[in-house]
């Protein structure tokens, strides 16, 4: 067997040069829009049912898939140093984002058996590391900026209690006077309801700030011009 044969049989195809990173970074992309999904149902009050919760996060995974098809980058991707390329450095474009937005996800289970992406290679895309080395992804990293900002948001209002969960702990559990008398250790939840509580009823929510006035001198004090 010649050399030549020997390393053409040990050339691996463009295809799998990069698909363990490129695997992550679709878990990673997947994990964030579901966080996303699930802050936006809690940013709009709303009761976090499994269908809403589904359905929240389908919206971000294919509003990214759209992005990721349009620029070959998402926020994923771009922390793994790669781009999704069709062919020769084009983005795989709108229509190839929002198939791979449905082909994603089962890949992410056939890559651990297969240890190949046979729906990938079907959709003639594949990873490429970010042109220009360090300055090429320090020159990107702009706008996966948006994105980081939009999961943090997204972080924050899990973190953070509801409307009617603030209403919930001050006016009806015994943890809750607590917090509203300052008779105990200020924990999280206490802070952040507390907080909660101050900014609706300073932004014009009666039933906040009746309660506040009424039931929790903490918070009332804050209310104090």
């Amino acid at each position: 067997m010649s050399d030549g044969t020997l390393f053409s049989m040990e050339t691996i195809p463009t295809e799998a040069q990069y698909q363990g990173r490129l695997w992550v970074a679709d878990l990673l992309d997947l994990t964030g829009a579901a966080l996303v999904g699930w802050g936006a149902v809690r940013a709009a009050e709303q009761v976090s049912t499994a269908g809403a919760l589904v359905l929240a996060g389908a919206v971000a995974w294919f509003a990214l898939s759209a992005v990721g098809g349009l620029t070959g980058r998402t926020p994923g991707r771009h922390f793994l140093g790669l781009r999704l390329e069709r062919g020769e450095g084009r983005a795989p474009g709108l229509g190839t984002g929002l198939l791979r937005g449905l082909t994603a996800p089962v890949e992410l289970l056939l890559q651990v058996v297969l240890q190949r992406r046979p729906l990938d290679t079907r959709l003639g895309v594949h990873a490429r590391p970010i042109p220009g080395g360090a300055r090429g992804w320090v020159r990107g990293l702009l706008p996966q900026l948006v994105g980081v900002a939009v999961l943090a948001g997204a972080v924050w209002s899990i973190v953070t209690p509801t409307r009617q969960e603030m209403l919930q702990y001050l006016d009806s559990t015994l943890t809750g006077w607590h917090c509203c008398h300052g008779t105990r250790e200020v924990t999280w939840q206490c802070r952040t309801s507390l907080s909660r509580a101050v900014r609706n009823a300073k932004g014009g929510d009666a039933e906040v700030e009746k309660l506040l006035r009424a039931e929790c001198p903490v918070a009332a004090a804050r209310l104090t011009p």
